[in-house]
């Protein structure tokens, strides 16, 4: 009966562990990441050097990051685990000293972001945002309109610490999945206009197939402006 319950009540604990333990490749995404929230953290805002898509080594914690040469100029990425591994990545920051940027500093651009933490799968509302001032080095990837992101639905939980960024966000679709739209039809210099149900989802420009609700065939069909398919033959 003791063996029983040993056996109950250490399995648990050692599925937990696996699980946090979980090794995985280290991409340049989670790299930029890390290097963003950890800057963040000493009133920096950074453009990390590294592109995302790169695969760097295997890593079971979380990533430590390190001023190189005494500055946050250049940052060290860390990985403690399974196997002690680390890189130098060009942070790109707007000086050597740690220090909140400020309007009277002639930073001439603004980003958007976060009043308050938020959770992956929430919309963003407009009381959830405000516009801060950035260094111009790190103004290519952000917004700097709340209006371009109130309304959004994030991809994945994010602080206030760091400007809202495209891939922060899940796609702005013209047309989603299940939607009934509009549909036109040209032929022989005949326009008619008719609904379908959307069977994938879009963005103005893309193609995407349709089904035609009075005859329940499927179509594919081009989304222009305003969400009106065309239907390509």
């Amino acid at each position: 009966m003791i063996q029983w319950l040993l056996i109950l009540i250490i399995v648990p604990f050692a599925l937990i562990a696996q699980e946090q333990n979980e090794v995985r490749v280290v991409s340049g995404q989670e790299v930029q990441d890390a290097i963003i929230e950890r800057l963040a953290n000493v009133g920096e805002v950074s453009a990390p050097n590294v592109l995302p898509e790169k695969q760097f080594y295997a890593c079971d914690a979380p990533l430590v990051i390190e001023p190189a040469f005494g500055s946050w100029r250049s940052v060290k990425v860390r990985c403690p685990s399974p196997v002690t591994w680390s890189i130098l990545v060009r942070a790109q920051v707007q000086g050597a000293i740690a220090r909140m940027p400020e309007a009277t500093q002639g930073y001439a651009n603004q980003a958007v972001f976060l009043r308050r933490p938020l959770r992956g799968g929430d919309r963003i509302q407009v009381d959830d945002l405000e516009l801060r001032p950035i260094a111009p080095l790190s103004s290519n990837s952000v917004y700097d309109a709340l209006e371009d992101v109130v309304g959004r639905v994030l991809k994945q939980s994010l602080s206030p610490r760091v400007p809202i960024m495209p891939r922060h966000l899940e796609r702005d679709w013209a047309v989603n999945l299940g939607d009934v739209v509009s549909l036109r039809v040209v032929r022989g210099g005949t326009e008619i206009e008719t609904f379908g149900i959307a069977l994938e989802s879009g963005q103005i420009g893309d193609n995407i197939k349709i089904e035609n609700r009075s005859s329940g065939r499927e179509l594919i069909g081009y989304i222009g402006p305003e969400g009106i398919v065309q239907i390509l033959f």
